[in-house]
Parts: C-alpha cells; sequence; structure tokens
C-alpha cells in the first residue's frame, strides 16, 4: 500500500509540479509519504494547523514548528504570558466539559460501528477494499474499542484525591495520555523506536512509580469510547498508579502536581508554564532548557529519576518568557477553526483572514530563505 501511494503520488507531483505543498497533519502514513516524495523533488510539505496560543494558528515542518526570524514584540510577549499562564486557561481545541457514562459509551461505540459497516458496503461498492480512509474505520484494528471496554467507567477512581494527598505534591506526576493513534507521536517521529507507544508510556509510568511517585493518570476527553481498557489495567498494575475521572480537568491536575509526563499533548506545555517539571518527547513546544526531553527509548527506565532530580538554569517568569517568545515565531494571527463549513459562494470573513495570514507568513519565510 504505501509503494502503491508513493507511486501514485509521483504521478500527481509530475502533473502539477507544485512550489510548495501545504496541507492540515493527518494521522496517516500518506503524508509521510507525501512529504517523502515531495523532499524528494526538492518541493517543501508544510502543515496548518490551530497553534496553543489563542487566536492563532501555525506551520509545522515534519512535526516541527517553522519559525520566523524575526523576535515578537516584548509587549506582546508579556501579554500572552499573562493569558496562557493563567490556571483557567484551556486552548481553543480542547473538548468542553462533558458527562462520561456508560450510556455515553454505548452511543459512541455503536455510531462508529455503524460508520465502520458503512464504510465496508461504500468499498465494495466502490471496488476499493484497500482505501485507507474505509480500512481504518474497521472494528478489527488492534487500538479500536470493544464493547467489554465499557467498563473504563469503573476503571476511574473516584477516590483519587485521598489516594493523592497521602503524596506530597513534589511526589505527584500528572500523566496526560493522548488520542490514539494520532497525537501519540505528534505524526511525525525521529526516533522510530519510540513508536512502540502504549509499552513506553507503562514502562514511563513504572519508572516514576519506582522513584516513589503516584502516578495520576488523565486520560484525553476525546480518547473516552476509544480506550482500550487493557492498556489501562497495565499502568493501574503499578503500586500508586491512580486513574482520574474524566471530569477532572487538566488544569486542575496541574495545580495540584509537581511533575507531569505526555508525549507531545498540550499539558506538557501547560504544566512547564505553570512551573512543573515537564516531561516530553520532541515536541513543536519544547525547548531543552525547560524540558526533560525523551529522545532514546533506553532513557524511559530513568525517566523518573531524571525527572525528580532536574534543575533548571532560570527562574519560572524567564523560562515562560522563552517558550512564549519560541511559540510566536512560530505563530501567526488566524482562526484555524474558520474553514470549517466553508462554503465558496459565501466565505467566512474568518476564512479570507486565515488565507490572507498563511500567505503572508509564506512570503516572509521566502524573505528569509527557508523556502
Amino acid at each position: 500500500m504505501a509503494h502503491a501511494m508513493a507511486i501514485a503520488m509521483d504521478k500527481v507531483l509530475e502533473e502539477v509540479k507544485p512550489r510548495l505543498i501545504l496541507s492540515f497533519p493527518i494521522d496517516r502514513y500518506v503524508m509521510d509519504v507525501l512529504e517523502r516524495r515531495a523532499h524528494a523533488r526538492g518541493i517543501k510539505h508544510l502543515e496548518l494547523t490551530a497553534s496553543v496560543l489563542p487566536r492563532m494558528s501555525m506551520l509545522l515542518y515534519r512535526g516541527q514548528l517553522v519559525r520566523v526570524a524575526q523576535p515578537p514584540p516584548s509587549d506582546q510577549v508579556q501579554r500572552t504570558v499573562a493569558e496562557i499562564a493563567n490556571p483557567d486557561f484551556t486552548p481553543s481545541y480542547v473538548q468542553k466539559k462533558s458527562k462520561f457514562t456508560k450510556t455515553r459509551f454505548i452511543k459512541t461505540l455503536a455510531y462508529f460501528r455503524t460508520r465502520a459497516m458503512a464504510f465496508k458496503a461504500i468499498s465494495w461498492f466502490k471496488r476499493d477494499p484497500l482505501n485507507l480512509h474505509y480500512m481504518d474505520a474497521q472494528p478489527f484494528l488492534g487500538h479500536k474499542c470493544q464493547w467489554r471496554d465499557i467498563r473504563v467507567v469503573d476503571l476511574c477512581d473516584a477516590q483519587w484525591r485521598t489516594k493523592m494527598e497521602k503524596f506530597p505534591r513534589d511526589k505527584r506526576v500528572m500523566f496526560g495520555l493522548q488520542l490514539f493513534p494520532e497525537a501519540s507521536i505528534d505524526y511525525w517521529l525521529r526516533n522510530i523506536a519510540l513508536i512502540d507507544h502504549e509499552n513506553l508510556v507503562v514502562d514511563a509510568a513504572r519508572s516514576f512509580s519506582e522513584a516513589g511517585y503516584v502516578v495520576l493518570i488523565k486520560d484525553h476527553p476525546s480518547q473516552f469510547g476509544f480506550r482500550r481498557t487493557e492498556f489501562l489495567d497495565r499502568l493501574l498494575a503499578l503500586p500508586n498508579t491512580v486513574m482520574v475521572p474524566y471530569d477532572v480537568s487538566g488544569n486542575e491536575l496541574v495545580s495540584l502536581s509537581g511533575a507531569s509526563f505526555t508525549c507531545t499533548g498540550t499539558l506538557g506545555l501547560q504544566a512547564a508554564l505553570a512551573g512543573l517539571t515537564s516531561a516530553v518527547t520532541e515536541s513543536y513546544y519544547a525547548l531543552d532548557e525547560d524540558f526533560v526531553m525523551l529522545r532514546e527509548r533506553h532513557e524511559v527506565k530513568s525517566l523518573g529519576h531524571s525527572t525528580l532530580t532536574k534543575q533548571f538554569g532560570a527562574p519560572i517568569d524567564v523560562r515562560r518568557h522563552r517558550l512564549v517568545t519560541n511559540l510566536l515565531r512560530g505563530s501567526f494571527e488566524g482562526d484555524f477553526f474558520s474553514f470549517q463549513g466553508f462554503n465558496s459562494a459565501k466565505p467566512a470573513p474568518g476564512a479570507l483572514g486565515l488565507a490572507k495570514a498563511v500567505g503572508m507568513r509564506l512570503d516572509q519565510l521566502v524573505e528569509e530563505g527557508q523556502l
């Protein structure tokens, strides 16, 4: 399939001869194949997505932030720090609060099982059974939820706060699980040894547990109805590991914890801005000076100790300024979600503004010699 996709991509690139490729980041191998075939022809492939900064968008190249050389104005940095370092800050793309019940689980899984059957029928009708979009919806895939996973509701511990309070704050680590499979590797991965996501997360939790931490498992709210409970069972089998209910916000856990671990999720950034010791893989927002960076598989075993002994070389205000400056260099004004429900006959003003902002950012990158 990958080889066939590469042949198809080569044909399109030969016919279109683009100067640049701009797309949305998606969690499929197609994007990696496209980037590789474009790179072989000297064509840059950038991805447009929402920035963690409010009302802004950003460009990525293979999962890394595409930054301009010019630093942002100091007053803009200060305003942005004040906004996103606020304990109540939530990124625009984070799902709002809702009820996580067995009834909701049944409705969610029933919908996606029905969707899978519809896609299967379409694939037969179109004589395209290996179409990735249709195959990805099928329930036989290893990461897909089963009906027995309804017990995820019972795995959430109503007494999590009592168990957490037995440990001092500096021995509490928030474990932010991510969407699977997409955000678990942020679409791109430099070190293929880290792609074994579930085993990596379990080993990381074991490392923190052995270092004397209580591990507070915080699943992504959008993963409700999609998370396999076998994975959660492995985490909860470790000593001093507790699963926090889905309706407990990440912000609340940040305020109660002394450390954080997530592969690439936004909670890792929010934790660092709050002054926690934040351990992450190579994320678009991460700087070596301000995070415990996980780059090699063998480093997972000592991750708990590395986090416990991490010493920062600058106070929190300096670190916040540095992190936000880096994000602002890679972000620009524009509502990424304005394209939703797009109508070419009556384009939304926000979509037009986003298109102009993207064009201006691309011009700036050309002027700097990055494109």
